[in-house]
């Protein structure tokens, strides 16, 4: 038997991580093609976690919890979003130490680019594949979440 007759063993493991870094090549590229490159990932994150929540009030905190990041790696993204025109900060009525965090237009408008680019490297990834065939790799990836979830316990 020669030595690459046989095929090496697949691993889902592997697959996932292979999809994920295609996905995550395509959105990096329609985000470049968008015009909206400019911001690290977490601070794309912060955006889009403004925009969902756009309609309550959410301050550093909230991005803390949310993100499990540290106050001064907050404080620095936030600055650094403000100086770049994504976001303000605005005081509060009765507690001038906390700041609302609230997207400027050019916020949204990374916002709605981005979404558009996530939108169309999700319709890439689905192409030719019918509405079964998807439903069904949904079902597998949830019931391989639950597998590996309950071997936590």
């Amino acid at each position: 038997m020669h030595c690459c007759d046989q095929n090496p063993p697949r691993y889902i493991g592997a697959e996932v991580k292979a999809l994920t870094h295609a996905f995550r090549r395509q959105f990096t590229e329609a985000i470049r093609q968008a015009g909206a490159e400019d911001l690290s990932t977490m601070q794309g994150h912060i955006i889009s976690y403004l925009y969902y929540f756009r309609d309550k009030d959410i301050f550093q905190r909230d991005i803390e919890e949310t993100f499990n990041i540290t106050r001064s790696s907050v404080t620095g993204i936030v600055k650094l979003m403000e100086e770049k025109g994504y976001l303000t900060r605005q005081s509060v009525q009765g507690d001038a130490r906390l700041k609302k965090l609230t997207l400027t237009p050019k916020g949204l408008e990374h916002q709605e680019r981005a979404m558009a680019a996530f939108e169309q490297v999700e319709r890439d990834a689905v192409l030719g594949l019918s509405q079964e065939e998807i439903d069904l790799f949904y079902s597998l990836c949830t019931r391989i979440r639950t597998n590996l979830s309950d071997k936590k316990e």
